[in-house]
C-alpha cells in the first residue's frame, strides 16, 4: 500500500513544480513577458541616451567663446516666438480639420 501513496506524492509533487515552472511567477510565461519589458527598456533607454548626446551637442555649441550663433537664432523663434520686422505671420489651425 505504500508504494501507491508514494506514487501518488511524487506525482502531485511533480505536477506542483510543474506548473510552477511554466506558470508560476518565476516560470517561463513571466519570463517572456519579462523579456519583452527589457527590450521596450532598452529601446526606451537608447531613445534617452540619443536625446542626451543631442543636449550635449547643444550645451557644446552655446559654451563661452564657441557660441554658435545660429542655434541662438533657432532657439530664440521656437522658444520665445521672435520675428524679424519685415516678416509675414501666418496662424493656422492645429487641430488638423479644415473647418
Amino acid at each position: 500500500m505504500t508504494p501507491k501513496y508514494a506514487a501518488a506524492a511524487m506525482c502531485a509533487l511533480t505536477a506542483y513544480f510543474a506548473y510552477h515552472a511554466f506558470a508560476g511567477d518565476q516560470g517561463l510565461g513571466h519570463w517572456s513577458d519579462m523579456q519583452s519589458t527589457l527590450a521596450d527598456k532598452r529601446q526606451e533607454l537608447s531613445e534617452v541616451r540619443s536625446a542626451n548626446d543631442q543636449l550635449r551637442a547643444d550645451i557644446a555649441r552655446l559654451t563661452p567663446g564657441t557660441v554658435d550663433p545660429d542655434l541662438i537664432e533657432e532657439l530664440a523663434r521656437d522658444d520665445l516666438g521672435y520675428i524679424y520686422p519685415d516678416e509675414i505671420v501666418l496662424i493656422t489651425d492645429q487641430s488638423g480639420t479644415a473647418f
